[in-house]
């Protein structure tokens, strides 16, 4: 599996038939990265912390925080997971020779349990973003596939069954994203943001 960061929708997600499967825009290996100004300008700046979250993401961490900015929701994990590589030689000639984005489809590989060569650590982020700027915020989105964007435009509307939040995107066909927010606070927050800020008909809100 190869990840790729979609120069339109601004989430990692493995390409299918040359297109991005959340917003169907072009993504594929031989399209360049998208610049770090134009990921930042997606993203936009920051404006607060919604709460603790917890998020089903395949096999990447799932605690985390979710923030407001001012273009849509940012989950970033507690922990960043790192691969730690068995042959130096080997890891430096994968950065080297297929660039970063073809490295994240060799990381996924070895986070899946594909490669029994390598093994991997979790790392804790700290957890405070106040005081980052849009392009921190890029650069962050960019060097860790954990990290999930939403833009207001990608959320159609939202349903919240069984305390967890669904997030429904135009499209039909894709899965919604699920997340839990730790605490009622948490909740609160998030459905004053989607109720103001991206989605002002909710669906079965309670």
């Amino acid at each position: 599996m190869t990840l790729l960061l979609c120069p339109e929708c601004c989430q990692w997600r493995e390409p299918v038939e040359g297109r991005c499967p959340v917003c169907a825009g072009s993504l594929d290996l031989a399209i360049p990265d998208p610049s770090l100004e134009a990921v930042a300008s997606k993203i936009g700046e920051l404006r607060g912390l919604l709460g603790e979250a917890e998020m089903q993401h395949g096999d990447f961490p799932k605690q985390g925080r979710l923030w407001a900015t001012s273009n849509g929701l940012l989950f970033v994990p507690c922990e960043s997971r790192v691969i730690v590589f068995t042959d130096d030689k080997r890891a430096k000639g994968t950065m080297s020779s297929k660039g970063l984005r073809r490295w994240f489809g060799g990381w996924w590989s070895r986070l899946s349990g594909c490669d029994r060569e390598a093994r991997f650590a979790c790392e804790h982020r700290p957890g405070e973003l106040v005081g980052h700027d849009s392009l921190a915020l890029a650069e962050l989105l960019q060097s860790d596939p954990g990290i999930l964007f939403w833009s207001r435009g990608t959320i159609a509307t939202w349903r919240r069954p069984r305390g967890q939040w669904e997030l429904i995107r135009p499209n039909t066909f894709s899965w919604p994203e699920r997340l839990a927010m730790r605490d009622r606070d948490g909740d609160r927050a998030l459905q004053t943001w989607l109720e103001t800020t991206a989605c002002p008909l909710p669906v079965n809100v309670r």
